[in-house]
């Protein structure tokens, strides 16, 4: 067992409705996965986040960039088959092992749509199997369930849900920001909105017209859900 470290203190803060809208715009539209922040929170009741987060009332609870990323994660696994049982012996058997008390935003993991993975030297490790080895013939079947950004010591730090989009919990508090700036994807949305061009808040902001196109799907996206 890896023995307990301190982890940073993130800035991000989000509510549940906008987590849950975070979420639910990186998943493909046709794929038969509804997530909305009455799940989130059900999750969150369940103890699939910050263990401290359960007893928090509703309108108080808020959650942080690692809280965010792992509902993420949680998310994900539902959506490819994995059951609450799978995930709650993954999530638990991973902070045994990890030592980290949020390891679904700490650790790389696949699945084949019923159970959880983690590579450890180069050896799939079946976590919702209580740490048991899985066969090499398993390894062409695992489906990636990250797509996040890790520094040096393993942590997420970054999340790009869709191309040019980031967020990144030190850059203002964590909201949705054009790649690269510290732009939030929501000013740019708001002047397109009000009637501006998209080439006029491009030059605005000294951004392509590109950025300013990606900024306004992903916030279409995420008022839709």
């Amino acid at each position: 067992m890896v023995a307990n470290i301190e982890l940073p203190k993130f800035e991000g803060i989000y509510e549940t409705t906008e987590a849950a809208r975070y979420i639910a715009s990186t998943f493909h539209p046709n794929l038969p996965f509804i997530i909305y922040s009455r799940k989130v929170v059900r999750w969150i009741r369940l103890g699939l986040a910050t263990p401290e987060l359960k007893e928090i009332p509703g309108r108080q609870l808020l959650l942080t960039f690692e809280d965010l990323i792992s509902m993420r994660i949680i998310a994900a696994l539902r959506a490819t088959g994995v059951s609450f049982r799978k995930i709650h012996i993954a999530e638990n058997w991973l902070r045994r092992y990890t030592g980290h008390r949020r390891p679904f935003a700490t650790e790389m993991l696949w699945t084949e749509r019923s159970d959880v993975f983690i590579d450890l030297k180069r050896q799939y490790i079946a976590a919702s199997r209580f740490g048991q080895y899985a066969f090499e013939i398993l390894e062409e079947y695992l489906i990636p369930v990250h797509g996040l950004i890790f520094d040096k010591s393993g942590i997420a730090i970054l999340w790009e849900p869709q191309d040019g989009i980031l967020l990144d919990p030190l850059v203002q508090f964590g909201a949705p920001c054009i790649k690269g700036t510290r732009i939030p994807t929501d000013a740019l949305w708001s002047m397109v909105k009000a009637g501006d061009s998209m080439e006029f808040v491009a030059n605005s902001y000294n951004l392509s017209v590109m950025e300013v196109e990606q900024a306004v799907t992903w916030e279409d996206a995420i008022r839709q859900n």
